[in-house]
């Protein structure tokens, strides 16, 4: 199995965080998660998600468009995000689009529906590639994300064991149970893969940097920075998490600044405020 192949076993991502710290303060449900918190954290799931099924699918379909057997699905943790599409590949025209019509259910048992459409320069995603992501009414059970980003290998070398890219999205909308919101700004990806020889114990680094600006329905405006990146566990992963264990980002808007640290690997979060106090969520009612 060639290197590009192996690393892309092991090389695609989600997003996301969980939390344990002492005191502990008591979880409050997702409905009580502050307005201008709750949107920017569904979007970086959302993405992180879309990013998972661009990398693993585009390899997928080119491995069977050469007639080859898809042997590596046993061993791939985001193989079955995807898979539950009718799937179609125009090599000829670097365009594979995924269409999940009305709906089907993935590997970890969530509703998806919509089409996702790739458009790619370069099949074996050398230096320069540029992928153009057409997302069509794409929904995760009752999360929505419509429009268009742009996913460009900013690598400084060819290498399979390490890849750069760069991501830029202009008024992407999200819809959370009939709000509207628009997003617009980049997000940047660093893999290195450390050991991955032995499957069950594959090492990687997997950093990821987001800052954008969001406005909501009411015309509320935010923006979200990324002061210490996003790690992720492969660990994690394989556990069907896939979200980060480490990291910050501020939330900025209406009022005073929001930290939100990942600490875990659940759908549980914590954020401070500028006053220092401490709230706990819990995002498995939206998700």
């Amino acid at each position: 199995m060639s290197q590009h192949i192996k690393t892309l076993l092991v090389f695609i991502t989600f997003l996301f965080f969980g939390c344990t710290t002492d005191p502990t303060p008591s979880i409050e449900e997702e409905f009580n998660i502050p307005v201008g918190v709750k949107e920017p954290l569904i979007f970086e799931y959302l993405i992180h998600d879309v990013e998972g099924i661009v990398f693993n699918m585009l390899y997928s379909l080119h491995e069977r468009d050469k007639g080859q057997a898809n042997t590596h699905i046993a061993f791939n943790v985001f193989s079955g995000r995807g898979t539950c599409a009718n799937q179609t590949l125009d090599a000829d025209g670097n365009e594979l689009v995924l269409d999940f019509s009305v709906g089907c259910i993935d590997d970890s048992e969530r509703l998806r529906s919509g089409i996702i459409k790739i458009n790619y320069t370069d099949p074996e995603d050398g230096i320069g590639n540029m992928m153009t992501i057409h997302l069509n009414q794409f929904k995760i059970n009752n999360l929505e994300l419509d429009g268009s980003l742009s996913i460009e290998n900013v690598s400084t070398v060819n290498s399979g064991d390490e890849k750069g890219y760069s991501i830029s999205f202009s008024n992407l909308s999200l819809n959370v149970n009939t709000e509207t919101s628009s997003f617009t700004g980049n997000r940047q990806i660093h893999y290195e893969k450390v050991d991955g020889n032995v499957f069950e114990t594959t090492e990687l680094t997997y950093l990821t940097s987001s800052n954008f600006s969001f406005t909501l329905q009411n015309g509320n405006e935010y923006t979200v920075s990324t002061p210490t990146a996003l790690s992720h566990a492969f660990s994690c992963w394989q556990g069907y998490t896939y979200f980060p264990f480490s990291g910050k980002q501020i939330i900025e808007g209406n009022n005073s600044p929001t930290e939100i640290e990942y600490i875990g690997c659940d759908y549980t979060f914590e954020f401070k405020t500028a006053d220092d106090e401490i709230w706990r969520f819990d995002l498995n009612a939206i998700l």
